[in-house]
């Protein structure tokens, strides 16, 4: 349980009263709780778009679930994903793209992943019908950080330092498949109470999680073949491009089915 706790005291703004001890191994075994962490933001978010349906719209509902997500995170994984295009879409070499990730100030790339991440889910969202809409918005942030886990499990650290790397370079599959399983039972769990059809949950089931493990990996190897390994932003940005491409995926399905 405590692994769980460091989890969401690290990837969101939730107060825990609790003092944890940070070490690498409790941060390692704890990343098997990464859907749970997911299902904590996303489900909120859900309910609050539901709850907001009637009284504003479906649109606005979305994007009241949108901003809640980014705010109960802190913008940590969009923060994450506009370093990593900062420095991935400057095409300098390898030390040098590290040192634009790591630099604080924005760039034009990064404004432009921002924009582009935020407006996709947004267009995609509101694309759906509301039952799939709130659907969706409550199990991508499951999707995306089981992602993450692969992600991290697929790839070394690439800078030399410690730090973000003490973690990722001790992660390994076995982690990776405890978070796949934890994110299919949650989600089977969701779907189930959502009340969509059987086929429609085994086909939302097994596509997403195929397609999300594959995007961690994928993404790994890419920027493993730029940087020489993946850092805490490529981690980030795993994390929200795994949710668009997760949406793109509901939207594509559910429309089979509508």
């Amino acid at each position: 349980m405590r692994n769980l706790l460091l989890m969401v005291q690290f990837m969101t703004r939730y107060p825990i009263p609790l003092h944890i001890d940070f070490t690498v191994e409790r941060f390692v075994h704890g990343m098997k709780w990464m859907p749970v962490v997911g299902l904590l933001i996303g489900v909120p978010s859900a309910l609050l778009a539901m709850g907001l349906y009637s009284l504003v719209g479906y649109e606005a509902a979305v994007l009241a679930g949108l901003i809640y997500q980014i705010c109960i995170t802190g913008g940590l994984h969009l923060d994450g994903l506009a370093d990593s295009a900062d420095g991935l879409f400057s095409y300098r070499p390898r030390e040098r793209v590290l040192e634009i990730m790591r630099d604080s100030t924005l760039g034009t790339n990064g404004v432009i992943a921002l924009c582009l991440a935020v407006l996709s889910k947004y267009v995609l969202l509101q694309s759906l019908s509301p039952h799939g809409g709130f659907l969706a918005l409550a199990s991508m942030p499951i999707l995306g950080r089981m992602a993450s886990t692969w992600h991290a499990a697929c790839a070394e650290y690439a800078r030399k330092s410690d730090g973000m790397g003490l973690f990722v370079n001790k992660t390994r599959p076995r982690q990776a498949m405890a978070a796949f399983l934890s994110s299919f039972f949650i989600l089977c769990v969701v779907f189930f109470v959502s009340g969509i059809s059987l086929q429609m949950a085994l086909l939302l089931l097994f596509g997403l999680n195929a397609l999300c493990i594959s995007g961690g990996f994928f993404l790994a190897r890419y920027v493993t073949g730029r940087i020489g390994g993946i850092t805490g932003d490529t981690i980030g940005a795993t994390i929200e491009l795994t949710e668009i491409a997760s949406l793109f995926l509901y939207l594509f399905i559910w429309n089979i089915y509508l």
